[in-house]
């Protein structure tokens, strides 16, 4: 060998030394993967991510077998089926596909993931720690939703008895526009962006009834024609407010789609509504889905001037509407929905729970009903549907124990406050189970949780409630 090559030699040695050091050192993890699917290399990093301790055996073991170690050890979230969670993974990979995505780990740790195929054959894996920039980019969001709420039910909270009324509404939107994307309609429209944005920019539909004077919302009979034409004004002072705030506020897409359905989620589908008598697709389609899901749960909400309906009456002036007041398209993918959370029934409501309040009543029917929603949407695998209705059932049982509270701590109950201590523990409870989707990003509640849930509300109604009935009976 001539001094030129072995000074090249010696470079190349130099080289793999030099890259080996740099693969040991960076923060990033690595694992490659060889044409035939086996580990061929992995760096400190990749162990430490993934807690793998230094003798659990990697390098020339099937990818296969390295995922099963994973999964029995529980390191993916609601994957029973370990062959067929191993047969997709092994399926990207053969398919060659670069891809990226984000994993939450069991203890909380955010990984972002790429992976990509090498010309040689294989894959080269990176791992990424960004837990800390998704928890603020989350807990942003979250604010920011919280806001939205904050403002909501300011201007709600003269109208609606039994509030959270703009969470539900939120929700059936979102189930809405999802079950129209997946039976593929309105494609050219629908996205995961105009999902999130149009379910957040509903709660604001109403924000006009600020401007809307309490003896017009709180009439209990009949308007005039002057008062009707001061009500509907909410739409257009609504649409007004939320462009002026979208103009002050950077990214904020929502508060432009929120003014769109505050102006137009009044309009008729035949052209029949206010304030401009627009029809059919000329009403964003935003507007229209949130028509539905305002009306239907205004329906089936206490009001001053109205006890509520049931979902059965609701959803049939629903289709007698459709075609007219509705988008018959909308209406039907809505009504779905309706049908599909009606799936399971973890607690029935029957008149051995009463208290003897009609509102406590009523606001416990309530609870039962979101238990159950929460079960049907288990059953659907619907995470983001999970979480919002956890979020409903965090608002709810909060509204639901102040209201609770103040009316036995007035009629002098003497165990006010054991029966906080309850309720405390039952909302941080709660708490924790919305951080367990919102950070964690738990797909599914399970069999367990929902078994609490369901048992709690079961034992605390017919029996810590039991205790104050006969203090505020017939108080309504």
């Amino acid at each position: 060998m001539n001094e030129s090559a072995g000074f090249r030699q010696m470079e190349h040695i130099a080289f793999e030394d030099g890259l080996e050091l740099a693969l040991q050192s960076i923060d990033e993890g690595i694992l490659w993967i060889d044409p035939t699917l086996r580990v061929r290399g992995v760096n400190p990093a990749y162990r430490r991510l993934l807690e793998l301790a230094d003798d659990v055996e990697l390098i020339g073991r099937p990818y296969a077998e390295l995922l099963w170690y994973l999964l029995e050890r529980g390191e993916f979230f609601d994957s029973e089926d370990h062959e067929s969670f191993i047969d997709e993974r092994l399926k990207g990979l053969r398919g060659r596909e670069k891809r990226r995505f984000e994993r939450v780990r069991p203890n909380g740790t955010v990984l972002s993931i790429t992976a990509i195929p090498l010309d040689a054959g294989g894959f080269v894996y990176t791992f990424v720690d960004v837990t800390r920039e998704t928890r603020t980019r989350e807990q942003l969001q979250r604010n920011a939703k919280a806001m939205v709420v904050a403002m909501a039910n300011f201007s709600e909270h003269r109208d609606v008895d039994t509030g959270i009324h703009v969470l539900r509404v939120a929700r059936l939107v979102g189930q809405t526009a999802r079950k129209l994307q997946l039976r593929g309609q309105f494609l050219d429209v629908i996205d995961e962006a105009f999902i999130d944005h149009a379910a957040t920019a509903s709660m604001l539909h109403d924000v006009g009834k600020i401007a809307t004077p309490d003896r017009i919302l709180l009439k209990p009979g009949p308007m005039t024609a002057a008062e009707r034409t001061q009500m509907r004004r909410h739409t257009t002072a609504g649409a007004h407010m939320l462009r002026q705030a979208s103009r002050s506020i950077a990214a904020a897409r929502y508060l432009e789609v929120g003014a769109e359905v505050a102006l137009t989620h009044h309009e008729w589908f035949d052209g029949n509504g206010y304030p401009h008598g627009l029809a059919g697709e000329t009403i964003p389609l935003a507007g229209r889905i949130c028509a539905l899901a305002d009306v239907f749960d205004a329906l089936c909400s206490r009001r001053p001037y109205k006890a509520p309906w049931t979902t059965k009456r609701a959803v049939a002036h629903i289709r007698r509407q459709a075609g007219s007041q509705f988008d018959p398209v909308v209406a039907d993918a809505f009504l779905e929905v309706i049908h599909d959370r009606e799936r399971v029934s973890l607690v029935s409501w029957d008149d051995s729970m009463s208290v003897g309040n009609l509102h406590i009543d009523e606001q416990h029917r309530i609870l039962i009903d979101t238990i159950n929603q929460l079960a049907s949407a288990q059953v659907g695998s619907d995470q983001t549907v999970i979480a919002m209705i956890i979020d409903e059932l965090v608002n709810y049982t909060v509204f639901h124990f102040d209201y609770e509270e103040a009316l036995i701590e007035a009629a002098g109950f003497p165990d006010l406050e054991a029966h906080r201590r309850a309720h405390r523990g039952f909302v941080n409870w709660v708490g924790e189970l919305r951080d367990e989707f919102s950070f964690h990003r738990r797909r599914k509640l399970g069999d367990k949780i929902l078994g609490f849930l369901r048992d709690w509300l079961s034992q605390h109604i017919l029996g810590e409630d039991r205790k104050y009935s006969g203090y505020i009976a017939n108080s309504n």
